[in-house]
């Protein structure tokens, strides 16, 4: 989907993912992002492929599942609009973690490692500013995943 740099900064604008940023600096960050979409059921990121790009998701649900020793597919949770996946993949090389599957139609921005390093080079306090958005938002998934761990000891 080929969407002008305005309109796909409009689109992160309408997320709460963006609130820590100012217009002119998601109109710039946007210039390295690609709006995708992905119809229901569709494979978004396959557990085990080595890929390297993050999703912040615009509309839409997606479902994050990992699969058991046997093979068997677990449900995690889900990610909807104004959130993020795959964001790991920026800053390392490892294999996915886990599956993301639409649960229903889905647009998102998508930010390619390749794209990422361009911003560093080219705006590296909006890249900074990208990265310390990103830890901010792991560390409310951990303590989060935190809360439920305790649950279950």
């Amino acid at each position: 989907m080929r969407l002008g740099a305005t309109e796909r900064a409009r689109l992160l604008d309408k997320t709460k993912w963006s609130s820590d940023f100012e217009w002119r600096q998601i109109e710039a960050m946007v210039k390295y992002m690609s709006v995708r979409k992905a119809a229901k059921d569709s494979i978004l990121i396959r557990e085990g492929a080595v890929e390297s790009f993050m999703c912040i998701i615009i509309s839409g649900k997606v479902r994050i599942e990992k699969e058991d020793e046997n093979g068997s597919k677990k449900f995690i949770t889900y990610v909807g609009p104004g959130q993020i996946l795959g964001e790991l993949s920026l800053n390392d090389e490892e294999p996915r973690s886990a599956s993301a599957v639409a649960a229903e139609d889905v647009t998102f921005l998508m930010l390619t490692r390749d794209d990422f390093d361009r911003m560093s080079t080219e705006m590296p306090l909006l890249a900074v500013k990208l990265l310390l958005r990103i830890i901010k938002g792991l560390g409310e998934r951990l303590r989060r995943t935190s809360g439920i761990l305790a649950d279950y000891l």
